[in-house]
């Protein structure tokens, strides 16, 4: 299979060409809620072989979002990899405002949430809700695109209960004019145990038709499944979600680089827990720490020690879950 360091580089552009992000690596950190938070995002960049990422999604609702919310969720602007705010909304009322906002913020470019399956989302017609209405979806991409200089890009599923749309939506999308397009190769029914669908990636790429990148996204689990989405499917880059929570060296590896040592994902833990308590108290620390054990499986450092996993779970004592990790640390 040949290496993702060989496959080529995606750059999109603005609406008027001249503002233009490359990305460094095929390679997309997924948008996650409560999860790509910055402090997270910026220690998974370090690792290494992070292309570009997103922000968690930042909803509009009775009005416009302000440049110090998408400062707050972008944090400090990157020249090493370009992070994008991604927005939802569920109508194109207060998004131009909050697009400009997100501009002048230091966004590298605006990506549109189309494919949350949450209750509450779908249900107020926002996310994958939208699915069912392409005109509406572009509607909403055309206003964005004609808010900013930056590229705009938009993230969605393959359907609601079937993909029989899926076609109509990404060409609605590209002839909006979105810059790039994210297929989660899932529906918004199915839940993230069910695997998902790669052969609906490809019915994306032939709706899209060479005219915009398109990213695949779902179902990669372990390093290897990256190059193999790539090969199987045609896109033009990959974006990783969950799995980076599993294991946020999943990038560096899938680039060629080497996977992680029992020691680095002790570290990775103890400097994860640090940057949150600096930013949410220990408590917040407590409750972020507890969400990486839960998948956590880098360095197989719970290998065998599953009954550890459990017990940090119940745990209510920072100070005992961090003990835990430095002896893995000192055990490697």
């Amino acid at each position: 299979m040949p290496s993702i360091l060989s496959h080529p580089l995606i750059e999109i552009a603005g609406p008027d060409g001249e503002r233009r992000v490359r990305f460094r690596s095929p390679l997309l950190l997924a948008p996650m809620e409560g999860v790509t938070d910055r402090v997270f995002r910026d220690l998974v960049i370090s690792l290494g072989g992070v292309g570009a990422a997103c922000t968690e999604f930042i909803r509009i609702s009775v009005s416009a979002v302000p440049k110090r919310v998408m400062r707050r969720y972008l944090g400090p602007v990157r020249d090493d990899c370009p992070v994008a705010v991604q927005l939802m909304a569920a109508d194109t009322e207060h998004l131009a405002a909050s697009v400009a906002a997100a501009e002048a913020a230091g966004a590298a470019w605006i990506d549109l949430n189309f494919g949350c399956p949450v209750p509450t989302v779908f249900n107020k017609c926002a996310g994958s809700g939208l699915l069912a209405h392409p005109d509406r979806l572009a509607a909403i991409v055309r206003t964005a695109v004609g808010a900013t200089r930056l590229p705009v890009s938009a993230k969605i599923r393959a359907g609601i209960n079937d993909p029989g749309n899926l076609g109509e939506i990404a060409a609605a999308a590209v002839e909006a004019g979105a810059a790039m397009l994210t297929v989660h190769a899932r529906l918004r029914r199915q839940s993230y145990a069910e695997p998902a669908t790669w052969a609906w990636l490809n019915q994306a790429r032939l709706a899209v038709a060479g005219r915009i990148p398109l990213v695949g996204n779902g179902g990669v689990d372990v390093a290897a499944d990256a190059s193999r989405l790539l090969t199987e499917t045609g896109c033009d880059a990959v974006m990783i979600g969950r799995a980076a929570l599993a294991d946020p060296w999943i990038f560096r590896q899938a680039a060629g680089g080497a996977p992680a040592t029992l020691a680095e994902a002790a570290d990775f833990a103890l400097r994860y827990a640090d940057a949150v308590e600096a930013e949410k108290g220990p408590r917040g620390a407590i409750a972020k720490l507890k969400q990486l054990v839960r998948w956590y499986r880098a360095g197989g450092i719970f290998a065998d020690a599953e009954d550890e996993r459990t017990r940090l779970l119940r745990c209510a004592d920072l100070s005992e879950i961090r003990a835990w990790f430095r002896a893995r640390q000192g055990s490697a």
